[in-house]
């Protein structure tokens, strides 16, 4: 297999992970709004801005995983300048999504940020790959 084609996939794996995140921090969000409204006793949430913004973020690093992934799969040259933008949107929501699953624990914000840097790493490793020909 050539380098080009491992790199692409490699990127396109890593949008696939990307999608899977904001859906994930999406639903999470939901969770949390849904357990604020009808007034669940179970683990203090991060209130209602902060399922706000999971919910918000998570959507919108959304709509930037699919245009990187489709834009990817075309071999446009800056395609992975989403994946970028949607890693760096999506760390908010996702530190908060990690401190609701964490119940609160400091090391969430370090687990968001490592996920986050690494996405962003990934999708920089990649930027100005064309699709092969």
């Amino acid at each position: 297999m050539r380098a080009d084609v491992r790199r692409l996939m490699l990127l396109q794996a890593g949008n696939a992970l990307f999608l899977v995140a904001g859906l994930g921090v999406v639903l999470i969000g939901v969770d949390a709004l849904t357990a604020l409204l009808v007034g669940s006793s179970g683990n203090p949430g991060p209130g209602g801005f902060g399922a706000v913004v999971m919910i918000g973020g998570g959507l919108l690093s959304l709509v930037f995983g699919v245009f990187a992934y489709r834009w990817t799969a075309r071999g446009e040259r800056y395609a992975p300048l989403f994946g970028v933008l949607g890693w760096a949107v999506l760390w908010l929501p996702l530190s908060l999504a990690a401190a609701v699953l964490t119940g609160g624990h400091p090391a969430a914000s370090f687990i968001a940020t490592g996920i986050s840097g690494a996405g962003i790493v990934l999708s920089l490793v990649a930027l100005g790959s064309k699709k092969p020909r």
